[in-house]
């Protein structure tokens, strides 16, 4: 009995399957597989993974590409580090408005946005 440790077999930076092998001596004990050759098909022929994601897209009736949203985009932000009652120093940072000690993403509904 012994704890095993997957390892790749790799021929130059293409990986060919996986092996078992012995953690305390290294000898092999099983090979897991050899990894599909054409799993990602020739030039030309959609890969599985590609399949996949077009069935998806068709069962979900919708666009299987990447969605990305940029939140910087948005006009309406309310983080005190932005607000015109923010007095910054080394040591806290203070709101005018609401006289206490707030944080830089704090979200506030007395925000009022500061001049440049």
């Amino acid at each position: 009995n012994s704890f095993l440790k997957k390892e790749s077999v790799m021929d130059g930076w293409k990986k060919t399957g996986e092996v078992l092998k012995c953690a305390s001596c290294g000898m092999t004990v099983e090979t897991v597989g050899a990894a599909d050759a054409t799993a990602h098909g020739p030039a030309g022929t959609p890969s599985a993974e590609k399949r996949a994601s077009d069935a998806l897209s068709a069962l979900l009736g919708g666009d299987a590409g990447i969605k990305t949203v940029n939140p910087l985009a948005d006009a309406e932000r309310r983080f005190c580090r932005d607000c015109k009652f923010r007095v910054a120093s080394a040591f806290r940072m203070y709101c005018t408005k609401r006289e206490r000690d707030v944080n830089p993403m704090d979200d506030c509904p007395d925000y009022q946005n500061r001049e440049s």
